[in-house]
């Protein structure tokens, strides 16, 4: 299936970004001289850098120009664990209570992530008690066309996590963690005091170099912490 012009002109920008040929600040060609150098219309570029705003790889200045984005802060995480185990290995008894599941077209930032541009995808929004005290609030998108059953399953006997790692081996993970300013409802779900930060952290998992999941998982910061073991 031949792909829309606008996905080949993100693409294509994507990929300068990526490799390093373009730089955090660099100004992009614009509008116009992309719709030039791809043979199409200016609407179609514009539409190519709209998606790239909306998923963050790029920021418009007006009446100046679009620049690619400076990342964050990261620190890298080494490993992937599903919270259930997490739970178990303190002792401690791990429920599930399912908030929502439902399929749905994707934004541009959950298309990108799943390169799901044309499909729609799987989102489920679950919430993770250690005994009584809710410790995670999980927000996963799928690509539906990989994994078809996914909504299939129940997931207050089996994690989100478990399921995937078992019809979808995990190959490459991509994780950010920043601390967040809680809304409202992760307030209510978390239960999460005024002046009380969250943790916020964002996971895209890859099988077989295709992309699977793309998650976000939230902890209230007072109850939980991330740790790492590096051997040197």
């Amino acid at each position: 299936m031949t792909q829309p012009k606008y996905k080949v002109i993100a693409e294509a920008i994507l990929t300068k970004i990526q490799t390093g040929e373009w730089l955090e600040g660099d100004k992009i060609p614009s509008e116009m001289e992309l719709a030039e150098l791809f043979s199409a219309s200016r609407m179609t570029a514009r539409k190519a850098v709209d998606s790239l705003v909306h998923a963050e790889y790029l920021e418009r200045l007006p009446s100046v120009g679009t620049f690619i984005k400076a990342p964050k802060a990261q620190s890298s995480l080494l490993e992937i664990k599903n919270i259930s185990d997490e739970i178990i290995a303190r002792g401690h008894d791990h429920k599930m209570v399912v908030l929502s599941k439902m399929t749905l077209v994707p934004n541009d930032k959950v298309a990108f992530e799943l390169s799901a541009f044309e499909s729609k995808v799987f989102k489920i929004v679950i919430l993770h008690y250690e005994n009584d005290t809710p410790i995670q609030l999980e927000e996963r998108f799928v690509n539906a066309e990989l994994v078809p059953q996914f909504l299939e399953q129940d997931f207050t006997k089996i994690t989100a996590n478990q399921y995937l790692t078992l019809v979808a081996p995990l190959s490459e993970a991509h994780v950010t963690v920043e601390a967040i300013e809680p809304s409202n409802i992760l307030k209510h779900h978390l239960h999460i005091s005024s002046g009380t930060p969250c943790l916020k952290i964002i996971r895209s998992t890859f099988s077989d170099g295709k992309a699977i999941s793309y998650a976000m998982l939230y902890h209230p910061a007072d109850k939980y912490k991330l740790t790492s073991l590096v051997k040197l």
